[in-house]
Parts: structure tokens; C-alpha cells; sequence
């Protein structure tokens, strides 16, 4: 820092690890995939992890180092990204004590500022091993230390909050409404979060009748808050409310979509970057004697552009009750309720994007699936309810020349954007070997799992893979042979005609995931299925729990498919996903069903 932060930003919670920080910490580690993650801030003496995942005692209890075990200083001193691909060889480096103490050999930091806009600590990735960086992880990094910023903004004025309020009168409102607002808006993440918690503070703290967003909308949302000037020289962009799903607002409803100009007090205020206050309804019908006034309500009425950082993200509408004359405290006031306001926007925008661009992506590649003669494939894909875990998991079909059915599950390790392009390179590599090849699925991952070595595709993933064969003889006997392998990934499921669920290969060992032993010799197993069976393949989010043991959850859905065998297979497994994972699953879940009708014939 150069060096001293503003302050340790958990302090009032008696130390230095933070929830929110490890979260961010926690991301770092899934996207980049390495051991460990920090959110570190540099005071004078020592660096602090206020956010750590995989981080090795002591260091993991006592969340500090001395600057002798420090690189994220050289990123606080310089204000820029450090990317190492082994610190054993860089001359600033080579010596310090982190390469020792703390098995620091490839690290990428990117820099954290305060309120101030000052370089106070580094969101980094340490790898034990020499580590070529790749571009898309370090945009990943980037992307994610803009949002950890962000917060560490909202942190710093947090604590500007609680000051002034312990300076000043207990009366303050300007002091009630920033300690109000810093503790609302500390967890928010999403836009309608972010609007719900405004609403509430404006109208406890400042006694509004309501308060409402309305944010710019041109070709994308996010160019324009990065890339537009707060005013003047606009393309053609209008103003969409934020709908807020606690209070109902009809004005608000009735002019959803406004235009970024003089014909409403909103795009004025957004063109002119400046308050704009009407003392009661009336005045502002003067003002704007077009617009629709049947479902107006209250009187006084405040309009403010939401600016962060040099940008315009929409504006902000305040409505009183009743009349009221507005005084330079009271324009203080709304400023510092829209500086507020408009962070958490911005961090609800930074940490959406790369959602939205993750799923979109995921979407486009999911599986038209097709309908061989007697079998029934089905499946369902469930993204994760939380908004950064996007990105790995896919389900496939492919019928072969031969006639054969291959089908594949996979999950790719990581929840983002990037685990979703990997997703897509994988699935697509995989369908091409599965349809060249009349081979047995082991020996198609055994490719894959080389092709990603020699095309140096840094991916690691589990997955089943699974022929479905009929030889002139089970097709008189009305039976199929099944001939899968699984690479780290939960065995496969089967109902049988009798409606009893057995895990297929549930005693064998299971090959390693794709990407930890390329050069390892993989397994095929077999079985033979009477018609009438239903094969279900999914992935670990139908499944897994934080803190519970694997066998509990595939228990779990052994009964779920028991009770629900005998529905049609679209139905079964809108039930299933019903049963284990609702409508907030905690990872994201892919789940193909193939049912094996009877042959007429």
C-alpha cells in the first residue's frame, strides 16, 4: 500500500476473516482451479487475508504474514496486475520468504482499491507449481477483482458511516441513513436486492413514500456503464424500472420504460447529471403536463443520476408523502443515498455479466437430443440458484453409424464462463471421437483425455460415458448391452422393469477424472438390460451436499426414482429434480434419461 490500508474493513467483527472476502476467494480458486486464493490488504508491516480459501496453517488461523512473505506489496506499490510463472526466477522475487514459508511459486494478483480510489491490497492465485497463466484466467481475475473492489468501496464507506454516526447527533438522519444503507446493501447481490433495500432505507430513514430504480438500456447494459460518458453525446438509450418484488408501485408500473431526455424528470436528471426536486406533485405537472398522472401518489419528489466511478447506471426516484421544500442538507443528503446505491448496482452488474454470458453459452450448447427406434432419451439441465456458480456441466446423444446409442454426462471443475467454453471444447471433442469411432467408451475417453493433454486444453472433469449395443441376438430377446466407463463421476442408475433402482458398477473402482492422468489405461463395464429399464445419468449436483457423505445423497435419489418409476420419463424427471434439488439447487445439474421401450416386431 504504499503502505497502510483505511482500515481493516472486518474490524467490527472482531477479525480478519470475512464471509463475503472468502466468498470472493472461494471463486478465484473454482475459476482459475488452483490450491489456494486470497483477498490480501498491505498495511505498513504485514499483509492480511481477509479472505482466504486453501490456505495452509498457521497462516490459515492467524490470517497475516509479515511483508518479507509478501508479493501482493509489489502489486499495492506498483498499482498494477503481478503475473508470475515461478517467482524462483524473477530478480524482485527470488528471495522472498513466501517462496518458502508458503510454497508461493506461480501467483497472478490484481489490484483492490478503497473508496478513494487508492491500491490497498491484491486479489490473487498461488500455485505450488511453475504455471503458465492464461489469458481468459486472467480475465476471469480481473473480472473478479473489479466486483471485490466494489465491495471493499461499500466496506470503506460503511465505516465512514458508523464514524459519522458516532460523531454525530443521535438526530442525524444523513448519519442513520448511511449506517442504514451500508448494512442493507452489504449482502446484496442482485438488481431487485439492491431496489428492495433502497425502498427500505428511504422510506424508514427518510420517510419516502416509495423509491424506485430505472436503469439505462442500450444494445447492452453493461458497454454502456464501462464504456459511456456519465453525460452528453448518448446513443439512443431509454430507462427500464427495476421491478422490486416486495412493494408494488403503479406509477412506477405504468412507466417502466422511459426515454433518456427532457420528457420525464428521470432522463432528465440522467442527461443533465444533476438532482432534479419538485416541492410537490403539482410543480412537477407543470414540468411534464404529458405524462400520465391518474395513478400518481404522494407529493415531493426527488430524481438523481446513480454515478459510480464516472458512470451513469440509470437514476434513482424518491417520493414523499407530502410537500416539503428541499434545503442543502437535504440534497446531501439524496447524494450520498444515491453514491450507495449506485455501488451496489454496479457490483450486482460485474457479478451478473459473467453469469449471463456463462449460461447463455452453457444454453447454446446443450443437446438437441435424438430419438432412436425404441429408446427414449430425455434429459434436464437445473443451473445453480447461487449467481457465480455457472458453467460445467453438460449432457449428449449420439447415434453411431452402426446404429448404437452413445450417451455422456460430464461436469468440468469450475463455475463460470470459462468452465463453460471448456465445457463446449470437451463435449465437442467427445461427440467427434464417440461417432469416428466404433469404439468401446474407454477407449474414446482414453482419447479425449490425450487430445486435451496435446492440444493443451487445461481441463479437468468427470463424466460418464455410455454405449448402448443390440446384436441380432438381444434383439430377439428383446434386450440391450450397456458398455460404460466413468472417469471420477457417480455411477450410472437404473430402473428395472420391476421398478427396483440399482447403482450400475456401484463395487467397482472408478477411473480418474479427465485431466489428472492422461497417460492411465481406462475401464469399460457391461451390463445387459431388459426393455422397459429407464438409465439415468447425471451429474454430482443431483447429488452432493456440503458436509454430507455421497452415499446419503445417491440414497436419496434411489428412493426418489423408485416412487416416481413409473411416470413418463419427462415427468420423472421434473419429479426427481423436484424431490432433490427444487428450484434453488445448490450446483448446477444435468440429468439424461434413456428408457428402453419394447420392441413390436
Amino acid at each position: 500500500m504504499g503502505t497502510g490500508t483505511s482500515g481493516d474493513p472486518t474490524a467490527e467483527d472482531g477479525g480478519h476473516q470475512d464471509a463475503s472476502f472468502d466468498r470472493y476467494a472461494r471463486m478465484v480458486r473454482r475459476a482459475l482451479d488452483v490450491p489456494v486464493a486470497l483477498v490480501s490488504l498491505v498495511e505498513e508491516t504485514r499483509q492480511v487475508f481477509v479472505g482466504a480459501e486453501g490456505l495452509a496453517e498457521p497462516y490459515a488461523t492467524s490470517r497475516e504474514t509479515p511483508l518479507s512473505h509478501s508479493f501482493c506489496q509489489y502489486v499495492v506499490q506498483d498499482a498494477r496486475p503481478l503475473v508470475i510463472g515461478d517467482a524462483r526466477l524473477d530478480e524482485r522475487l527470488h528471495d522472498n520468504l513466501a517462496i518458502r514459508d508458503l510454497g508461493v511459486i506461480a501467483y497472478a494478483g490484481f489490484p483492490l482499491r478503497d473508496a478513494s480510489g487508492r491500491t490497498v491490497g491484491s486479489l490473487c492465485a498461488i500455485d505450488p507449481e511453475p504455471r503458465v497463466w492464461t489469458q481468459p484466467e486472467l480475465s476471469a481475475l480481473e473480472d473478479l477483482a473489479e466486483a471485490c473492489t466494489a465491495e471493499l468501496v461499500q466496506r470503506d464507506l460503511r465505516r465512514a458511516a458508523v464514524a459519522r454516526a458516532h460523531e454525530a447527533s443521535a438526530t442525524s438522519v444523513r448519519s442513520r441513513l448511511l449506517l442504514a444503507l451500508s448494512e442493507r446493501l452489504a449482502t446484496t447481490r442482485t438488481l431487485a436486492e439492491v431496489s428492495v433495500a433502497v425502498e427500505r432505507v428511504a422510506h424508514e430513514e427518510l420517510g419516502c413514500l416509495q423509491a424506485g430504480m430505472w436503469l439505462r438500456q442500450v444494445t447492452d447494459p453493461l458497454q454502456v456503464s464501462r464504456a459511456a460518458p456519465a453525460v452528453g453525446g448518448r446513443p439512443a438509450e431509454t430507462l427500464t424500472f427495476v421491478h422490486n418484488p416486495v412493494t408494488d408501485w403503479p406509477q412506477a408500473t405504468t412507466h417502466t420504460t422511459l426515454a433518456v431526455g427532457e420528457d420525464n424528470p428521470l432522463g432528465s436528471a440522467l442527461l443533465h447529471d444533476g438532482l432534479l426536486v419538485f416541492p410537490d406533485r403539482e410543480a412537477q405537472n407543470r414540468a411534464y403536463p404529458h405524462l400520465e398522472t391518474a395513478v400518481q401518489i404522494g407529493e415531493a419528489r426527488a430524481y438523481m443520476p446513480l454515478v459510480a466511478a464516472g458512470h451513469a447506471y440509470g437514476a434513482l426516484a424518491l417520493v414523499w408523502p407530502e410537500a416539503r421544500e428541499f434545503d442543502d442538507e437535504d440534497r446531501v443528503t439524496i447524494g450520498s443515498l444515491m453514491s450507495y446505491t449506485a455501488q451496489a448496482v454496479q457490483r450486482a452488474l460485474l457479478l451478473q455479466e459473467r453469469v449471463d454470458v456463462a449460461v447463455t453459452l452453457q444454453n447454446a450448447m446443450l443437446t438437441r437430443l435424438p430419438q432412436p427406434d425404441h429408446l427414449e432419451l430425455v434429459a434436464r439441465y437445473r443451473p445453480a440458484a447461487a449467481r457465480e456458480q455457472v458453467g460445467g456441466d453438460w449432457y449428449d446423444a449420439v447415434v453411431m453409424p452402426d446404429g448404437a446409442t452413445t450417451v455422456m454426462v460430464g461436469d468440468v471443475v469450475g463455475h463460470d464462463i470459462d468452465a463453460a467454453a471448456v465445457m463446449g471444447q470437451l463435449r465437442a471433442m467427445l461427440r467427434a471421437f464417440a461417432w469416428t469411432h466404433a469404439d468401446p467408451p474407454a477407449r474414446n475417453v482414453e482419447r479425449l483425455d490425450r487430445a486435451a493433454l496435446d492440444l493443451e486444453l487445461e481441463a479437468m472433469a468427470t463424466l460418464v460415458v455410455a454405449r448402448i449395443e443390440q446384436s441380432d441376438e438381444d434383439a430377439a430377446r428383446g434386450l440391450r448391452t450397456l458398455r460404460w466407463t466413468t472417469a471420477g463421476h457417480p455411477p450410472p442408475m437404473l430402473l428395472r422393469p420391476d421398478g427396483t433402482v440399482v447403482l450400475l458398477g456401484e463395487e467397482s473402482e472408478t477411473d480418474p477424472m479427465l485431466g489428472a492422468a492422461p497417460e492411465r489405461d481406462r475401464h469399460d463395464q457391461t451390463a445387459v438390460l431388459p426393455a422397459g429399464s429407464t438409465l439415468l445419468l447425471y451429474t454430482d449436483g443431483l447429488v452432493e451436499r456440503r458436509g454430507e457423505n455421497l452415499d446419503l445423497g445417491l440414497e436419496r435419489a434411489r428412493a426418489s426414482v423408485a416412487r416416481h418409476g413409473g411416470r413418463p420419463a419427462t415427468e420423472l424427471l421434473d419429479r426427481i429434480l423436484d424431490d432433490l434439488v427444487g428450484d434453488a439447487p445448490g450446483d448446477d445439474v444435468a440429468l439424461l434419461a434413456v428408457r428402453f421401450h419394447p420392441e413390436h416386431g
